[in-house]
C-alpha cells in the first residue's frame, strides 16, 4: 500500500459454476443485481434495498447500478419517501431510486433470457431444504416457473416441519434469486387435509402449471 495515496477496494461475490448469468458477465453481484431489477420491472428500488435483496454491501450493488445505467439498462428517478424517527415522528425526504428501463431496446430480449436462466438448478432446491424437516412434498410454482399471479413460488410439506430452519433455508436463496420466494408450509396430514376440501390455495397451484420435485408418498 502506498503511503498518502488512494486505495482502491474491489469486491465481489466467487461465480457460481451453476449460474450462467454470473458466468457470462463475470461478476456474481453485477448478475445478482440486475436480476433483482429484471424481475420486478415495474417496481423503483434504492440501492440500500438492492443490496439487502442481493446480499450484496451497499457500496457494491450502488457500482453495478451505476454501470447498468450507464449503458442504459435502469434509469433513475428521485421518489418522495415517508419516514419515521425514533421520536415516531413522520416526514417525507427525496430519494434516489433506480428501475429496469422497458424502454432500453433490448429489454424484452434481456428480461427474457434472465428468466430463462435459473440461477438455482431445481435438484439443489431440495437440497437446499433438507434441513427442514423429513420433505414429503416440494413443489415450484409462481415465479419459478414464469407465472407471478399463482398464489406461491414453493409449496413445501415435511414430517417433522421445522419452520424456522425452512425459513432461513429459503431466505438464503432469495439473493441468489434477486426476488423474494412466496411460499407456504404443511405438515403431511394438513396437506393431505386441503386436497380433499378443494383448498383454493392448493388448486391454483396444483391446476395450473408446476414442477413437482418431490412427492414422496405419492399425494399428488
Amino acid at each position: 500500500m502506498e503511503i498518502g495515496g488512494t486505495v482502491k477496494m474491489h469486491y465481489d461475490m466467487p461465480v457460481m459454476a451453476g449460474d450462467f448469468l454470473s458466468q457470462l458477465l463475470g461478476s456474481a453481484s453485477r448478475a445478482r443485481v440486475l436480476r433483482v431489477f429484471a424481475f420486478s420491472p415495474h417496481e423503483p428500488f434504492t440501492a440500500s434495498f438492492v443490496a439487502k435483496r442481493a446480499g450484496v454491501p451497499v457500496g457494491v450493488a450502488t457500482k453495478e447500478i451505476t454501470d447498468l445505467e450507464k449503458i442504459g439498462v435502469l434509469k433513475k428517478k428521485k421518489v418522495s419517501i415517508t419516514f419515521a424517527d425514533s421520536k415516531k415522528q413522520t416526514g417525507k425526504q427525496k430519494e434516489l431510486t433506480w428501475s429496469f428501463d422497458e424502454e432500453f431496446k433490448y429489454a424484452r430480449a434481456l428480461s427474457l433470457f434472465i428468466h430463462e436462466i435459473a440461477p438455482i438448478q431445481h435438484s439443489s432446491i431440495v437440497d437446499s431444504l433438507k434441513g427442514s424437516g423429513r420433505l414429503a412434498i416440494v413443489i415450484l410454482s409462481g415465479t419459478f416457473i414464469g407465472d407471478a399471479s399463482r398464489p406461491a413460488d414453493l409449496i413445501v410439506v415435511a414430517d417433522p416441519l421445522y419452520e424456522k430452519r425452512l425459513e432461513q433455508a429459503i431466505r438464503a436463496m432469495e439473493p441468489q434469486l434477486g426476488r423474494e420466494i412466496r411460499y407456504a408450509a404443511f405438515s403431511t396430514p394438513e396437506f393431505r387435509y386441503r386436497l380433499t376440501i378443494q383448498d383454493r390455495l392448493i388448486r391454483d397451484i396444483i391446476d395450473f402449471p408446476h414442477l413437482v420435485l418431490l412427492d414422496r408418498d405419492r399425494l399428488l
